[in-house]
């Protein structure tokens, strides 16, 4: 008996082929833009003000400072660039100083607390801002560590050594021992190429949650191991290209780490750039940082889930009940407990590597 010709279904809102299927609606949808259209309001509304709840759930005293930026800017109703353009002027000292007082002692880890003492203009504008997407016009763009410009000649004082400026805007690093130390077997030569989807993936995530993933370690964490297939399945990779590409393929996969292709070219940027290191004569320090910091958010992340410290179950109020109800959720993959303490392990083997070949990682070219 003949098969059934396979067909490929059409995006429900324009003409292009369906990648994705809403997990809500079981509605096709070719790309984020078609994913928030008018029609599909109630499913994209609830999704982004999941991520807005869950978010506010653990803040700490930087992102309440944002936060009350955003909210000044909702009221003003301008961007970060519009912003930066000029000093305010009157009126808009009298908003600030009006949503200041509104929101003295109000716990900004409370969305239906804030939402409770925003006006219904205010109201109006974020439930605005939250269909068309628009987030990135609020928030000031974060200035990644491995950009910042390094002096190549350091000050002696005293006659003491110090340590490199560049050293202060670089996450710390996490000491171990060489790889030789902990085993004596071969290491393979996947390793470098390995470590390279590590590096994309960690900029992946960082770039996504615009420098506040320390802040969100289980979001965080989850992002890292869905874009990164040696972290969470032990995957091997033979070629540069290859193992950077493969985080935005994952990426595709998945609707909240889903980007454009200029943040992909971006990626790519970054990776090449942590590979250069900061100075010809310590090319391999960024890499090691970057490393460094996956370690700490591994172990941030690792308490959380001791600790269950992951907010269950959604709450109703004002807030919630401003957005449209919708029976199922959009989550990340959740890690556990005992996944999260086998990649620490993983990634203090590849700093031990990167602490012993630093030369061969060194001589990598871009992918």
């Amino acid at each position: 008996m003949a098969s059934a010709p396979v067909t490929t279904a059409k995006c429900t809102y324009c003409t292009n082929p369906s990648k994705y299927t809403c997990p809500r609606c079981n509605t096709h949808y070719c790309s984020s833009s078609c994913y928030r259209n008018a029609d599909h309001v109630q499913c994209s509304e609830n999704f982004y003000r999941e991520q807005v709840e869950e978010e506010g759930c653990t803040v700490s005293d930087e992102s309440k400072r944002k936060m009350m930026e955003i909210l000044q800017r909702v009221k003003s109703g301008e961007s970060v660039m519009e912003a930066e353009d000029g000093p305010l002027d009157s009126d808009d000292d009298e908003n600030e100083e009006d949503l200041s007082v509104r929101m003295a002692g109000v716990d900004l880890n409370d969305s239906e607390a804030v939402w409770r003492n925003m006006t219904e203009e205010e109201r109006q504008d974020f439930q605005e801002l939250v269909k068309k997407g628009n987030f990135e016009e609020l928030i000031p763009a974060w200035n990644a560590w491995w950009d910042q410009e390094v002096q190549l000649v350091q000050e002696v004082i005293s006659g003491s050594p110090t340590s490199p400026s560049y050293t202060a805007n670089c996450p710390g690093i996490v000491e171990v021992p060489p790889l030789s130390e902990i085993t004596k077997v071969t290491p393979s030569p996947c390793l470098p190429y390995n470590i390279l989807n590590v590096l994309a993936a960690y900029v992946w995530t960082v770039r996504l949650f615009n420098g506040d993933h320390q802040d969100s370690s289980q979001d965080a964490t989850e992002a890292i191991l869905t874009l990164s297939s040696v972290l969470a399945s032990g995957a091997s990779y033979e070629e540069a290209a290859l193992a950077v590409e493969s985080p935005k393929m994952e990426a595709q996969n998945h609707l909240w780490l889903q980007e454009s292709e200029e943040f992909a070219n971006t990626v790519r940027r970054d990776v090449w750039k942590i590979l250069q290191g900061p100075t010809p004569s310590n090319k391999t320090y960024y890499i090691r940082a970057a490393l460094s910091e996956i370690h700490v958010l591994l172990n941030t992340c690792k308490t959380a889930l001791a600790k269950k410290k992951r907010p269950s179950g959604q709450r109703k109020g004002m807030f919630t009940s401003s957005f449209p109800e919708e029976n199922t959720q959009v989550e990340l993959k959740i890690a556990t407990l005992p996944m999260v303490k086998s990649v620490i392990k993983k990634v203090e083997f590849l700093l031990s590597y990167a602490v012993e070949y630093s030369e061969l990682l060194a001589a990598m070219s871009p992918p």
